[in-house]
């Protein structure tokens, strides 16, 4: 029972930490919603470009666009 009790008390505390720096990134301007190179966020330059480098979406601009 005290185990249990602990244990939410983490997940809690750990979502409120989550929550916080959210607000406060978002308060200074930061915008953390895109990590890495998945090509998934559309706000990112990164490098999520080379993700649609030969595929259907950048051949039909390609062959359209002329």
């Amino acid at each position: 029972m005290l185990a249990n009790i602990i244990i939410m008390v983490l997940i809690l505390g750990y979502c409120a930490f989550v929550i916080y720096k959210s607000v406060k990134n978002s308060k200074e301007g930061k915008h953390m919603g895109c990590a890495g190179c998945s090509g998934n966020c559309g706000s990112c330059g990164g490098c999520s470009g080379a993700a649609f480098k030969g595929t259907a979406q950048s051949s039909y601009k390609e062959n359209h666009l002329k």
